[in-house]
């Protein structure tokens, strides 16, 4: 997982040495460029993903610029390295395609295109359940068929299973766990982990795991739905994961 970077202009670029594209070539076609107000946008007739960094919160007066203090302490690098080291495991996210960041003295903007996951998020897994399944194509959708129990079950196997990489997610929460059906694998749920924003890559203590699972709790519970049968058995499957 060798990160190349690369100069052009005022723009430094990075994607991984062994993907087969020419990512030099792409960037300076001007196809991976957008207008760049939105945060997320599909590109490359969907099959790829683009993130463009905005601040949110006390700081969002800013808008979409960041102080500059180096490539490796950028949102968009810290993200795309990530991801690259998960990805290399074959976790369960979205695989990087290109990063970059511009710069402009002191301050710069940051870009991650990443492919993208034909999945639901758990937030419409839930909310179709909550709404009852009556429309014929609905019913038809192959994800609608795996049970609370069974899906709840796979969410802590995946949780601990990132967490045994050393990974702390900067936001979990059931927009960013999605979920798909796998026909490789006798049609079993499969789970992914997405948007490693403010994320970190160290040696987890016990209170930084325990904090992504509380963050999960919190969002179920923010969005009317918390059972906590489901929290239980994804809290049993976690730390049955994570202690093996």
């Amino acid at each position: 997982m060798n990160i190349i970077t690369k100069k052009i202009n005022n723009t430094i670029i990075f994607y991984d040495n062994d993907i087969d594209i020419n990512i030099e070539e792409l960037f300076s076609s001007n196809a991976l460029h957008t207008d760049e107000r939105t945060n997320v946008e599909w590109i490359n007739d969907k099959k790829w993903v683009k993130k463009h960094y905005f601040r949110k919160g006390m700081m969002s007066f800013l808008n979409d610029w960041y102080l500059y203090s180096g490539l490796k302490h950028t949102r968009s690098y810290r993200e795309f390295e990530i991801l690259n080291y998960l990805h290399g495991y074959k976790f369960n996210t979205c695989k990087p395609i290109v990063g970059w960041v511009t710069y402009s003295g002191l301050i710069y903007k940051a870009n991650l295109v990443t492919e993208t996951i034909q999945a639901r998020t758990l937030k419409d897994f839930l909310d179709l359940l909550a709404l009852g399944v009556s429309d014929s194509s609905l019913s038809n959708d192959p994800v609608i068929k795996y049970e609370r129990p069974e899906i709840f079950k796979q969410i802590g196997i995946k949780v601990a299973q990132m967490h045994k990489l050393n990974i702390f997610h900067g936001d979990l929460n059931i927009n960013n766990i999605m979920i798909s059906d796998d026909p490789t694998n006798d049609g079993k749920v499969k789970i992914w982990i997405l948007d490693f924003d403010k994320s970190l890559r160290q040696n987890l203590r016990e209170k930084d795991r325990l904090s992504n699972l509380h963050r999960l709790k919190n969002s179920l519970v923010k969005n009317k739905h918390y059972l906590r049968f489901d929290y239980e058995t994804f809290l049993s499957s976690y730390f049955s994961t994570i202690n093996s």
